[in-house]
């Protein structure tokens, strides 16, 4: 560790050329330091130009000591009383609304086949990407003839529902299902979709 030469010698910076003389034979009785240190601090203190670098590396503040004991009697306070805010009035129930409506989308609509991909179409072609999702969802699903063709449509706006609504990561899957299939003209549409929906991915 270095040590300021104003430390060595137990001066201050205000300290004269004399006074640094008589600290440096006080200094040399304490034997608190060796006598080579002494004799720097002593030579450094007397050139104007090092006695600056001295005083720029000298501490203004004192340094801090650490308490003996500390202050622990807010400890033995009492926890102060939890308040609700009005403004969360009736948080617990618009949780159990937001819980029920989730059960409900989980649940399957009461509609027929026909009745779902007609409504998620629609939805869809409104800009309702989530009731879209629901409904074609809810009919891929239940439909068990995936050759028919209103299979085929319901995954093709479900694409674009997913796409629109932001979740590029299933309409991409979604489309890499269907990139094997055999119609010619859905493999052209979901080639262009999934190149599409790859550069915005990079971009996210």
């Amino acid at each position: 560790m270095e040590y300021n030469p104003y430390d060595i010698l137990g001066i201050t910076p205000a300290a004269s050329k004399a006074e640094i003389t008589k600290a440096v034979a006080v200094a040399m009785k304490r034997k608190q330091y060796p006598i080579d240190m002494i004799a720097k601090a002593q030579k450094s203190l007397m050139k104007p130009e090092e006695r600056i670098i001295a005083d720029y590396l000298r501490p203004i503040l004192p340094t801090i000591k650490r308490f003996k004991n500390s202050d622990f009697s807010a400890l033995s306070q009492p926890a102060p009383k939890l308040i609700l805010l009005p403004q969360l009035d009736g948080l617990e129930q618009a949780i159990a609304q937001a819980n029920q409506q989730e059960r409900l989308e989980r649940e399957p609509l009461p509609m027929s086949l026909s009745e779902l991909v007609t409504e998620g179409i629609t939805a869809c072609k409104a800009g309702r990407y989530p009731k879209a999702i629901k409904y074609l969802e809810d009919y891929t699903q239940r439909c068990t003839d995936q050759n028919h063709q209103d299979y085929l449509q319901a995954q093709l706006w479900l694409i674009r529902a997913y796409h629109m609504s932001g979740q590029l990561q299933r309409a991409i899957a979604l489309c890499q299902f269907l990139s094997n299939h055999p119609n010619s003209q859905v493999q052209t549409w979901v080639s262009k979709t999934l190149s599409v929906l790859s550069q915005e991915v990079s971009h996210v």
